[in-house]
């Protein structure tokens, strides 16, 4: 039994990078615990290679290089969310991590297959961080737990002052706090 107190990942992402808020619960209300930016991909490979790089490859090229962009993304979330773990793990015990649902259940191996339907290839570059995130977090042993696009949730308490606190960075923290607060009771 641990005495530190749990904690959720909440996860913004982009071509990249994403925006990390974790929230924990203090005295029965929730806060910001860590904010950050984490990089997802290495220096110097194509951030967005289905909707750039790839289109006038062969498929064979485009397929080598998507492999080489998704080992990339892969051990990069892993490492952001593994440094996020351990910058906490004194006081907190993360239990989760929250992100939006990708646009289809997966990506396929293959280029070609993704270049068969016009809206998985616009999906396809962001899928890759997302579906690397949830592969990391339940690799660390996170639950992983998705939020609808569209899925709206209440005015963001304690909100700290300052950036980042665009609409998606609200929905991510109001996210993970309805998660925190399905996992524990306060």
């Amino acid at each position: 039994m641990t005495n530190r107190i749990p904690c959720v990942i909440g996860v913004a992402e982009h071509a990249g990078w994403a925006h990390v808020v974790c929230a924990a619960f203090s005295n029965g209300v929730p806060v910001v615990v860590d904010r950050r930016r984490v990089t997802l991909i290495d220096e110097g490979l194509p951030t967005m290679p289905y909707h750039h790089e790839t289109l006038k490859m062969s498929v064979a090229d485009a397929d080598a290089l998507i492999a080489r962009v998704r080992k990339s993304i892969a051990s990069c979330a892993s490492r952001a969310l593994s440094g996020i773990i351990n910058d906490l793990t004194s006081t907190y015990d993360v239990v989760a991590l929250v992100i939006r649902d990708p646009t289809f259940a997966g990506l396929p191996e293959s280029v070609a297959s993704v270049r068969r339907s016009y809206a998985l290839q616009c999906a396809a570059d962001g899928m890759m961080y997302q579906l690397a995130l949830c592969d990391a977090a339940r690799e660390l042993g996170l639950d992983v737990h998705q939020y609808g696009r569209r899925e709206s949730f209440e005015d963001v308490p304690n909100r700290p002052p300052g950036p980042p606190w665009t609409e998606e960075h609200r929905r991510t923290y109001a996210a993970g706090i309805a998660v925190l607060s399905s996992i524990v009771r306060t």
